[in-house]
């Protein structure tokens, strides 16, 4: 979660622990009634279902970070903008890219379909880089050669963009499947 979600969390926890003092310093302890613990239940479940909301509103926005277009020269993050694919291929820099998302509030707009004629759409679900050795997920692992590199864990769905006959998805599920799609 980012810094902002937590605060939010930790602002309706003081107001929560404000208003339980007032309810004390008010007298309303004293008052036998059931409303009390409905209340107080009512509450502390008001602010889980708030942090349960912050947490998807989070996913989906990282989810939607992830979500990388893809032209036969270049590809496009809303994070990182326009990037050139280079020799390496289009798999490989989408991996680079990915590994170098931060999750960041600033976004750079779609460029203009002159410009920027995409062919696909890329929505990742899960992208982990695993160390060359060990298997498990790497500090920094887009500085590191492809090369010595293991396939990364990255799921997620390929949409073909077909302006006359409409589009078409596919799921994948690895590094292959995600390169047939792109084929």
């Amino acid at each position: 979660m980012r810094k902002s979600n937590y605060l939010v969390l930790g602002a309706a926890a003081v107001v929560a622990a404000l208003l339980l003092v007032l309810w004390y310093h008010l007298g309303f302890n004293r008052i036998d009634s059931p409303l009390d613990l409905t209340l107080a239940i009512v509450w502390w479940a008001g602010i889980v279902g708030i942090a349960a909301t912050l947490v998807r509103v989070e996913e989906r926005r990282r989810r939607q970070v992830r979500t990388l277009y893809v032209s036969p020269k270049s590809l496009y993050s809303s994070e990182l903008g326009m990037v050139s694919i280079g020799e390496a291929g289009a798999v490989e820099a989408m991996r680079g890219m990915l590994g170098q998302l931060k999750y960041g509030f600033d976004s750079k707009g779609l460029p203009d379909r002159k410009k920027f004629d995409y062919r696909f759409v890329v929505r990742t679900d899960e992208f982990k880089e695993h160390d060359g050795e060990s298997g498990k997920p790497a500090d920094n692992a887009a500085a590191g050669s492809a090369v010595q590199r293991k396939d990364p864990t990255w799921k997620g769905t390929v949409i073909k963009i077909d302006r006359e006959n409409g589009n078409s998805e596919t799921p994948f599920d690895g590094i292959d499947q995600l390169k047939a799609a792109l084929a």
